[in-house]
């Protein structure tokens, strides 16, 4: 009770004092009004006084020193581009021109070491289905839209599989046939937004491998699903969306339904309402007038997607092959990308590892221990030259000794910790007796050169050069990160090397 009180009296002490505060505020305001008011007021006084000349005069100063007032608070303002926002392009993936490009890419990659196997079998996907008269009409969606029903309902394909449980198809099926004299396999591609990322990917791909995309959805669409149809219209594939499931609206819904899907996807080729068939459950009455429930076969209500589906595969023939082709190349383009990166990193780690061993081999070698590999710079730009060969970024574009001298001064400012970490953990290990100058320093190179190939690498992985300012921010980042366990994991190989040499 007592503790209340206490609360309800300090609450009428701070209400008070705000209240005073308000007050006072209230007055503030009030003053300066009346004196701008009253200067404003003897201002124009003057002007009324002053010739027309004067106050077009008086005026344009008036205008330009408010005009150059502004453009000095906005230059003051403007945020500026520190050396951490001075991020590297985004290295784009070389799209080619045309087979005879593509081919002399895998060439060049295989030659190197890539594994191009990948990016290849797009290449004998592609002579595949060019030399056949099929037309690929591939069905995606996410799971559980009814894919596989309304393959089989175009179709009369009755060996497929269809479940009213999600995921029911679990890779790429095709299923072929001849509907008014053309040709055609109907792909079934596993459901999108599935927990299984492979095979989401498969069917993105095999989306692509097609010379017409049906997107199957049974309501408007989700975040997701919009997302994923745009990714599908960046493809370059002629897209169908079908609503399945339309008995579940009346005609009055389904328009406002049709309506909003257009207004969220305008670059879709066509939208029609479908449904798969299936069963429906219904109230039969028996002679004796007893209710009994059934299911029943429920028509399917395909037409209108089959219509669009011969349309453009009979009259687009030659234009869908175009577009069915330059999608297979830049697929396997993308495939390329990827094995391309795969191999420079895999490279990349096996650089760095090998002149941090040079850089620690000569300090344990070196004379005097004032040697300093890093600041001579010959190990140092050796290392980020071969990184930038392997990433096909000229070195002479790039001054490698400022920037390998500008990362010996980082490293000078912190060079007393680095040896004093590099004996500490050195003492830790038994049986290694004094700690000698070459050990020590031989564990703070292996820490700088790691830190330095790492920065050097990561930056060349963003962007189509190399960064100096973000490389040095990185390598210092990379210094101060998780040094004690570096440091021991360098100091085991300092002594594996020493056991060695003895």
């Amino acid at each position: 009770m007592i503790e209340q009180q206490k609360n309800r009296s300090s609450k009428r002490i701070f209400r008070l004092i705000l209240l005073m505060l308000i007050l006072f505020l209230g007055l503030l305001i009030l003053l300066l009004t009346l004196q701008l008011t009253e200067s404003a007021l003897n201002v124009w006084h003057l002007l009324d006084q002053l010739s027309p000349k004067l106050l077009v005069f008086y005026g344009v100063g008036l205008f330009l020193f408010t005009l150059g007032l502004l453009i000095l608070i906005w230059r003051l303002l403007k945020p500026g581009k520190s050396a951490k926002q001075e991020v590297p392009a985004q290295r784009q993936i070389p799209m080619p021109e045309d087979r005879e490009a593509f081919e002399t890419a895998l060439a060049k990659a295989d030659e190197k070491g890539v594994d191009v196997s990948q990016a290849q079998q797009e290449l004998f996907e592609l002579d595949h289905r060019s030399k056949s008269a099929d037309r690929y009409v591939a069905f995606f969606g996410p799971v559980s839209a009814g894919k596989s029903a309304l393959i089989r309902a175009i179709s009369g394909a009755e060996e497929i599989q269809t479940d009213p449980r999600a995921g029911t198809t679990k890779a790429v099926e095709h299923y072929p046939c001849e509907i008014q004299g053309e040709r055609l396999i109907f792909t079934d591609a596993p459901g999108i937004l599935d927990s299984n990322e492979a095979r989401v990917q498969i069917a993105r791909e095999e989306a692509r491998r097609a010379h017409l995309v049906i997107y199957v959805c049974e309501a408007e669409l989700t975040r997701d699903q919009h997302q994923e149809l745009v990714e599908l219209q960046a493809f370059e594939r002629p897209l169908i969306v079908a609503l399945n499931k339309r008995d579940r609206y009346t005609d009055k819904d389904l328009a406002a339904i049709m309506q909003r899907l257009a207004s969220q996807l305008p670059g879709v080729d066509k939208m029609v309402s479908v449904q798969a068939g299936g069963q429906e459950e219904v109230i039969r009455i028996d002679a004796q007038g007893n209710e009994k429930r059934a299911l029943r076969e429920r028509p399917p209500q395909v037409d209108s997607l089959l219509a669009e589906i011969l349309k453009r595969t009979g009259r687009q023939r030659d234009s869908l092959e175009q577009q069915r082709d330059q999608s297979l190349l830049h697929l396997g383009a993308e495939k390329l990308h990827t094995a391309t990166l795969e191999y420079r990193q895999q490279q990349g780690r096996k650089l760095v590892k090998e002149y941090t061993h040079k850089a620690m081999l000569g300090a344990m070698a070196a004379v005097s221990p004032g040697t300093d590999i890093l600041i001579q710079g010959y190990l140092g730009m050796k290392m980020v030259g071969a990184l930038c060969e392997l990433h096909e970024i000229r070195a002479r574009d790039v001054d490698l000794e400022q920037l390998v001298e500008q990362a010996g001064q980082h490293v000078g400012k912190r060079m007393t910790l680095l040896l004093a970490l590099a004996g500490n953990v050195l003492k830790a290990f038994p049986g290694l007796g004094t700690v000698t100058g070459g050990a020590t320093h031989a564990v703070a190179y292996g820490l700088i050169f790691q830190s330095l190939g790492e920065s050097v690498i990561e930056t060349l992985e963003q962007g189509e050069s190399l960064e100096k300012s973000v490389v040095l921010d990185k390598f210092e980042e990379t210094m101060s990160g998780n040094l004690e366990a570096r440091a021991k994991h360098f100091a085991r190989l300092t002594l594996e090397q020493l056991i060695r040499k003895d």
